[in-house]
């Protein structure tokens, strides 16, 4: 109990966003499999194979051969990064604004790109190409830059609805404190404070919904993109 009250707020999302994704997945992996072949998928096995499928298709377009293998990790990555960036609407801390969990993300991104181009290509043609400091310096800032990407678009979402909240409050107080009556300022101050939560909520779930899904998807395929590059070398 001790250790769970000592984590933060974004780790504890984190590890509940991948508890629930275990079971989920598993239920669903379950449904799929007592399938047969005269079977038509629906509700959500139906979407879950269509998204499965899709993912697929982009995948095996990056690589010339051996895709499968990769598949199952970066379809992980991309369903925790749409559960990560959208769990604020439920009322949990999303994950990747702690920029260690951020930075971890870059960690992983860098030693999965090293450990698939060591081990589909020629180490030792790839172990001394690493020691020219501009090749070291790009297999280093790629993942780099993917991870701040991540940390960066959720915080700015969140200093935005900050944002919202705030200037609703100041400007009741500059639109209705000018006047006497304590029931039209309580009035006026209740229906601008009103207003700018429901503009803020609005806002802060576009963030988390549209632009979280676009991070996902874009850290899903830079890192799919460069790990291909990397069995190619």
């Amino acid at each position: 109990m001790n250790f769970w009250i000592e984590l933060s707020n974004g780790l504890k999302s984190s590890l509940i966003i991948t508890f629930v994704l275990i079971i989920a997945t598993t239920l669903i992996g379950l449904r799929v499999k007592k399938l047969s072949a005269s079977d038509v998928p629906t509700g959500i096995v139906l979407v879950s194979v269509m998204f499965v499928e899709m993912v697929n298709n982009m995948i095996s377009g990056m690589y010339k051969k051996n895709w499968k293998k990769y598949a199952p990790l970066l379809l992980t990555i991309l369903l925790y990064l749409l559960f990560a960036n959208t769990v604020s609407l439920f009322g949990l801390t999303a994950p990747l604004s702690n920029i260690m969990v951020a930075l971890s993300f870059s960690v992983f991104a860098f030693l999965a790109i090293q450990i698939v181009g060591f081990t589909t290509t020629n180490p030792g043609k790839r172990a001394l190409s690493m020691l020219n400091p501009l090749t070291l310096v790009g297999e280093v800032s790629t993942p780099l830059a993917m991870g701040l990407r991540l940390f960066g678009n959720l915080l700015s979402g969140s200093i935005i609805g900050l944002i919202i909240f705030r200037g609703s409050y100041e400007l009741s107080v500059a639109v209705f404190g000018w006047i006497d009556v304590i029931v039209l300022n309580v009035l006026g101050f209740g229906i601008t404070q009103t207003v700018g939560i429901a503009v803020g909520s609005f806002i802060h779930a576009v963030f988390d919904v549209f632009f979280g899904a676009i991070q996902a998807y874009v850290y899903f395929m830079l890192f799919s993109i460069f790990m291909s590059l990397a069995t190619e070398e």
